[in-house]
């Protein structure tokens, strides 16, 4: 039997000096460069990484010293033109900012397991971090174009709508998992460099925004559920509500605001029966305490509950409790 085997070349590791891996110039990267803190009070530095289809990263690393403590610390002036409207994440590990943004005008606290998100293209404004701990921050950017072509457009606009990013501009802090904050973080890992360092960026990037839009859907489901159940208990107390008045599925529907068949899913789900089925139930019950309390003939009860003859209010009542009318009231009689 003859095997072949693809080539498999080895010589670019076995030489002594493989060249530059992707000059960080030439993509528009930003070596480690000092933060302007005084150096009583402290120090740092920040970086920029440029990533394929216009995404980029920033990380800024930050060192107080006690005289910082309870003080927050200026760093400078910032403004940015983006070039389309983009999406922006920035996260901390440690430590907290504030951003005082100037379009639209904003002070937004942002801190570990609070991130900032925005919807932007130009930005204008000034940071601040709180120098009572040593800090970091990673930021993310990326053009809503390349965000829709990631996930897709109608997971990137869900998680735009769902982090409350509609309008435009905006920006907005959200509570995150800080699970999802590390991964960022570790996108600008000196693990590798060149542009291997890059692919390992974009990869870490890509495996956030699936992150985020995974715990953004559950998020959202879980709020849709809460709704869900909120407006199917609205429903219950209406129907107890109206004593022996029979409202149509319609008029529900356009009550509640809700198709008709959503709205009986919706109730069924939450109380495990039926809109009618509900509704009959109840009305059924009401006539057993009725028939338990008074000598109300059962032809009346039976034409007030919208049976079309008295043996078919009977069936229906043995089937709900197990007994007729009649037993039921010589049981209770002699109760």
């Amino acid at each position: 039997m003859n095997l072949s085997f693809l080539p498999i070349h080895v010589r670019w590791i076995l030489e002594s000096d493989p060249g530059p891996q992707g000059g960080n110039a030439s993509f528009g990267d930003l070596e480690p460069q000092p933060l302007v803190i005084p150096p009583e009070i402290g120090g740092g530095h920040f970086e920029v990484l440029q990533l394929p289809f216009g995404t980029s990263l920033i990380h800024g690393v930050h060192h107080f010293q006690p005289a910082a403590e309870g003080r927050l610390i200026s760093l400078g002036e910032f403004e940015i033109d983006h070039g389309s409207p983009s999406f922006i994440v920035q996260t901390m590990r440690g430590g907290r900012a504030c951003q005082q943004e100037m379009t639209p005008p904003m002070s937004l606290l942002f801190e570990d397991g609070k991130d900032l998100f925005g919807h932007i293209q130009k930005r204008h404004g000034f940071p601040w971090i709180d120098g009572s701990s040593n800090s970091e921050m990673t930021s993310l950017c990326m053009s809503v174009d390349v965000l829709k072509s990631f996930l897709g457009i109608p997971e990137a606009e869900l998680l735009l709508s769902t982090l409350g990013l509609d309008a435009y501009p905006n920006f907005v802090v959200r509570s995150m998992p800080r699970s999802l904050g590390t991964l960022l973080h570790s996108a600008m890992s000196n693990q590798f460099r060149g542009q291997a360092r890059k692919l390992c960026a974009q990869a870490k990037a890509l495996e956030y925004l699936a992150g985020l839009s995974g715990y953004l859907h559950t998020d959202l489901q879980q709020a849709h559920i809460a709704q869900v159940k909120e407006q199917a208990r609205d429903l219950h107390a209406h129907l107890l509500s109206l004593g022996g008045k029979l409202p149509t599925l319609e008029a529900l529907a356009q009550q509640f605001n809700t198709p008709a068949r959503r709205l009986n899913d919706e109730f069924k789900s939450e109380y495990g029966e039926s809109i009618y089925t509900f509704i009959t139930n109840h009305r059924l019950d009401q006539a057993r305490e009725v028939m338990l309390r008074t000598d109300a003939p059962m032809k009346v009860l039976a034409s007030r509950l919208g049976y079309s003859h008295v043996n078919n209010f009977i069936n229906a009542f043995k089937r709900r409790f197990g007994v007729t009318p009649g037993s039921l009231r010589r049981t209770g009689a002699k109760g």
